[in-house]
This record gives C-alpha cells, sequence and structure tokens, in this order.
C-alpha cells in the first residue's frame, strides 16, 4: 500500500517535472494557453474583486509563517526535507500554471530605428504633452494635479479597457482586482510602481508613487492580467488605455511616461539633443518631472541596484532576453506607432 507521504512526493515529483519541461521548451501553443489562462483568470478574479483589500499580499506573509509552523512540527530530518521540498515545489509550480507561462509566449519583433526618427517621435510627443498640459491647466507653467481618489481612477481606467482591447485584438475581462499594496514602503525601496500578483492575479500599485503615476501604471498592470508578459508590450497597453480615456489627466499620464522612456533612450544616443528637446517643455511638464525624480530620491538606497541584479535575472531566465532594459524597449513600438499613423496620414491625402 502506497504511503500518503510517497503519494505526495510523486505528485508533487509529477508536476514539477512537467512544469519544469514545458518551462525549457520552446514557445506554448499559444491559443491552448490562452483558454486554460482565461478560465483560471475568470475564476480567480471572481473571488479577489469581492476582498477590499490584497489577497496576494496576505498570502505572502501566512505563508512562510505556516512553512515555519510546519518545518518545527516535523522531528525527523526526512520530513522535514519533504515539507521544504513541498513549499518550494507549490509556488513554482503554481506561479507557471497560473500566470508564468505567459512569458513562453512568441516574442514581438522590434525594429530598428535611427537616431533622427528617435528625435522625431520625441519632439512629436513633447509637443503632445505640452497641449495636455497646457489644456488641463490654462498655465504653462503650472503642473498637473491628479484631483481623483484611487477609486475613481481605477473606474476611468477600466472603462477604456473595451476600446483597448480592440486595438490588441484580444478578449476582454469583464473583472478587474485592482489593489493597493500592503508593501508600498517596501515596493518603494525596491523601486517597483506596481506589480501583478502571479498566484490571485490582483494588479498592485505602490500607493507612495507620485499620483500623476498611477494611471499609466494601473494600465500597465492590467496589461499583465490580460496576460501581457513583455514588459515593453505591457508598457506600451499601458500607454494605449491612458490615451482611450476620456479623461485629459489620465491621457497626460500616459503621454508623459511615453516620453520619459523615449528621453531616456535619447539620453543614450545623443545627450545634447535630449538636452535641446527638454528645453522646449513648458515649466509645469518639467516640475511633474521634478516630482517624479524626488520620489525616486527620497526612496534611493544601497540595496536597489541589487534588488534590480535580481529582478533582471528573472525576467532574463524568463523569455525577456534584456532583462530589466525590455520596459525601454517600447521605444521601438512607439516608433513604429508613430510611423504607422504616419502613413496612415499620407495614403488618406493620396
Amino acid at each position: 500500500m502506497v504511503s500518503k507521504d510517497n503519494y505526495c512526493f510523486f505528485f508533487t515529483f509529477f508536476f514539477l517535472s512537467i512544469t519544469f519541461l514545458i518551462n525549457n521548451l520552446g514557445n506554448l501553443n499559444t491559443i491552448n494557453y490562452d483558454i486554460l489562462y482565461q478560465m483560471w483568470y475568470n475564476i480567480t478574479s471572481s473571488i479577489t474583486i469581492f476582498f477590499p483589500f490584497s489577497i496576494g499580499d496576505t498570502l505572502y506573509l501566512i505563508y512562510p509563517i505556516a512553512f515555519i509552523y510546519f518545518f518545527r512540527k516535523k522531528k525527523l530530518r526526512r520530513k522535514k526535507l519533504l515539507i521544504s521540498l513541498y513549499f518550494l515545489s507549490f509556488p513554482y509550480i503554481l506561479f507557471y500554471w497560473s500566470w508564468g507561462f505567459n512569458y513562453k509566449r512568441i516574442k514581438p519583433n522590434s525594429i530598428e530605428y535611427t537616431t533622427n526618427e528617435l528625435i522625431e517621435v520625441t519632439d512629436y510627443y513633447i509637443t503632445r504633452v505640452n497641449n495636455s498640459q497646457f489644456n488641463i491647466t490654462n498655465n504653462k507653467n503650472k503642473a498637473v494635479i491628479v484631483e481623483d481618489n484611487f477609486s475613481e481612477l481605477r473606474k476611468k481606467i477600466i472603462n477604456s479597457l473595451d476600446e483597448t482591447t480592440k486595438q490588441f485584438q484580444i478578449k476582454n475581462f469583464t473583472k478587474h482586482p485592482i489593489k493597493i499594496s500592503q508593501f508600498s514602503t517596501l515596493l518603494s525601496y525596491m523601486g517597483f510602481s506596481g506589480y501583478i500578483n502571479p498566484f490571485t492575479l490582483e494588479a498592485h500599485i505602490n500607493k507612495n508613487i507620485p499620483k500623476i503615476s498611477y494611471p499609466f501604471t494601473i494600465s500597465h498592470e492590467i496589461a499583465h492580467q490580460y496576460g501581457i508578459s513583455f514588459e515593453n508590450e505591457a508598457n506600451f497597453f499601458g500607454l494605449k488605455n491612458t490615451l482611450n480615456s476620456n479623461d485629459k489627466v489620465i491621457n497626460y499620464s500616459g503621454e508623459l511616461m511615453a516620453l520619459q522612456y523615449l528621453l531616456y533612450d535619447l539620453r543614450l544616443k545623443d545627450n545634447y539633443e535630449r538636452s535641446q528637446l527638454i528645453n522646449k517643455l513648458n515649466g509645469g511638464v518639467i516640475k511633474n518631472l521634478q516630482e517624479k525624480r524626488f520620489y525616486n530620491e527620497k526612496f534611493k538606497n544601497p540595496f536597489e541596484p541589487y534588488i534590480k541584479k535580481i529582478y533582471d535575472f528573472f525576467l532574463k531566465s524568463n523569455n525577456q532576453n534584456n532583462g530589466i532594459k525590455s520596459y525601454n524597449l517600447v521605444v521601438n513600438l512607439l516608433i513604429q506607432d508613430y510611423q504607422s499613423k504616419i502613413n496612415n496620414s499620407v495614403s488618406d491625402s493620396s
């Protein structure tokens, strides 16, 4: 007769092996995984959306306590090893089957672009950002202030998703559990503005980030809820969703973040031209950018680079070869999007 311990061991070993094999194979059949993921998302979101607090963050607190309790309860070394195996294996298996296999999707193609093309698109977004800032404040030197609270922003951003999902040709979800993280201060010191819990699929926002960053960050994390795993695509989804909003402040939040990525990329390629373009920015836009910089400086600490290296390794081991630099690859998509608009405009006029 097979003992309970042997049954649990073989069950864990079987699923651990299957998960490891799939994770180290090529790209998944995305159609089949999409169906599985959508079913799982609908189940989890139907439960977590009714809780005002984060279920995922609570599990992060309970899980290590449970491990310590069961580990100390066992007397034999063999039992302690089994408990360790189960507690380490379960998150690994659940991570990939719940959300992590989204990393196995086919990677988006990137384009080669010239510095002149980058300058042109950056200049285009400077014009957009300046116009948006002035339309909101009626004063070029006044920073844009987000008046809505988190709940109001969340509702407005969700209202844009119908149009955004059509643009991305993906199925829209009806439920979006979006929570303020209980670990916001820790996230600030780690250098993260938000994240998706891969087990409960709740989107989490760091409450400490400047409020002007809330709309884009919420939209970015919602992209992950749709299974968009690549950070550049999630950034692009976030931008499009903010632009699809009827709220001018939400539009501005996305445009401002897009401009930040463009300016960062331009700093690496032509810092002089970047400085010239920054001089075109309205004083109010500069103040919003300074607000973001002051936030980063406030939580800067000697451990952040090491945390980023760990996250960089995590991304590289999950099909994002550029690691943490993957976020800035959204510049490729911004340039492609700009060029497609120009080409469509030429076609319409001819």
